[in-house]
């Protein structure tokens, strides 16, 4: 009677009565209209890079930034004063001035996003002997994936040993809870410095290494499986942070109800977070994932399907603001399609799908492929998904509505 269908529906499912509500207790307006840039802190850090950001920021119609506090290394990128994060952090030549950086962006109304990398940290792995890394059991030393194996020849061309090439990725133990208080230690201090939104990156397990199978996770308490650990980590990083929590995560675990090979498993983790960041680059597919003609209209296709995917997987708990594709790979579709329009049709599948904000990454800070935000203008070009004959997902809210 409720739903006013004839047929029944399933008390998990009751959520789908309202499905334009985002039940986080951050959501609101402000929430879910961030059009954001990456910022790499080399570029945040200096006068130039500042202004040429927020040039880009205003020629876009954006109005909100991403920018590294501690990077891929676990290396800080701003000068911190919490006695915790002191201790085990190792602050940057190269860090931002912050309290300068929050005060000019502050004074242009730029929402400000700190992109903390947490379970990849060379520097802490490193810290007490490698206290926090993950364990080669085989070997004896901390984990470090094998990439492959370089053959070694004799003067003769016979095989006579093979050298390992690892991977630049060094990572703590996901289980340890000490890991988890400092990278929530340096949440914290960011947001009561003048952050709006923490988004955790590199909240997953290792997937990449020949020798995968001789990892071992010396925190792990019996019993905890890789869903549980970072579900365990997100409510903690949830009781002490007061401000709203994103999270990164693969493209095709936005996209899939999967999850047990990075732990990445979406609809558990919508418990404890405000905003997922699903990466949803098409140069990360398979080239002819939804490659069906037209071709040219893929990159709108998958976030057109992607973030209502996602938002269905969630249960709509959270809100979803995906990572938008501004970089360009030399694989096949990319070298056939890729230039402003590519980029540009990714806003629009976005908007078309959820209309909940996007994020632009490009790790060098390069935004020559970038357009500005369309607002409501009707799709350009031809294409079945974003046409107005048809209704829209049912997700998306009452200001994007169409017949």
């Amino acid at each position: 009677n409720m739903s006013g269908f004839s047929t029944s529906l399933v008390l998990n499912e009751l959520w789908m009565l309202k499905p334009e509500k985002v039940y986080t207790e951050y959501a609101s307006d402000k929430l879910s209209n961030q059009k954001s840039l990456y910022i790499p802190a080399n570029i945040g850090r200096t006068e130039s890079g500042q202004k040429e950001m927020l040039k880009i920021l205003k020629d876009n119609n954006l109005n909100s930034v991403v920018i590294d506090m501690k990077d891929d290394y676990g290396l800080l990128r701003y000068d911190t004063r919490d006695p915790l994060v002191q201790e085990k952090g190792y602050v940057s030549a190269y860090a931002v001035d912050l309290d300068k950086f929050i005060e000019r962006f502050k004074a242009e109304d730029v929402y400000l996003i700190a992109r903390i990398v947490v379970f990849k940290d060379k520097h802490l792995s490193q810290y007490a002997n490698s206290k926090y890394a993950i364990w080669d059991y085989s070997e004896k030393k901390q984990w470090v994936g094998i990439k492959r194996y370089t053959e070694v020849l004799d003067e003769n061309g016979d095989h006579i040993d093979s050298t390992p090439e690892y991977y630049d990725e060094h990572w703590v133990d996901p289980y340890c809870e000490d890991v988890w208080a400092y990278n929530v230690a340096i949440a914290k201090e960011l947001i009561s410095r003048g952050f709006d939104e923490i988004q955790f990156d590199y909240i997953r397990f290792p997937t990449d290494g020949l020798n995968l199978s001789n990892v071992k996770y010396t925190w792990r308490d019996s019993g905890m499986e890789k869903e549980g650990a970072l579900m365990s980590f997100l409510a903690y990083a949830r009781e002490n942070i007061d401000a709203p929590i994103g999270i990164d995560i693969y493209g095709a675990n936005g996209w899939y109800r999967s999850g047990s090979r990075t732990g990445q498993d979406v609809e558990m983790l919508a418990n404890y977070v405000d905003v997922i960041c699903p990466m949803f680059y098409p140069n990360h597919f398979e080239n002819n994932f939804l490659a069906y003609p037209p071709e040219v209209e893929r990159p709108y296709r998958i976030y057109f399907y992607g973030c209502y995917r996602n938002s269905v997987i969630a249960r709509n708990k959270v809100l979803i603001r995906p990572w938008l594709q501004a970089f360009y790979l030399a694989v096949s579709y990319d070298k056939k399609y890729y230039n402003e329009d590519y980029v540009l049709r990714q806003v629009y599948g976005t908007r078309d799908s959820i209309d909940n904000g996007y994020m632009y990454w490009n790790n060098s800070g390069r935004y020559a492929d970038i357009s500005p935000d369309p607002g409501e203008t009707p799709y350009p070009w031809s294409n079945v998904e974003a046409s107005t004959k048809y209704r829209k997902p049912a997700l998306q809210g009452p200001k994007t509505t169409q017949e």
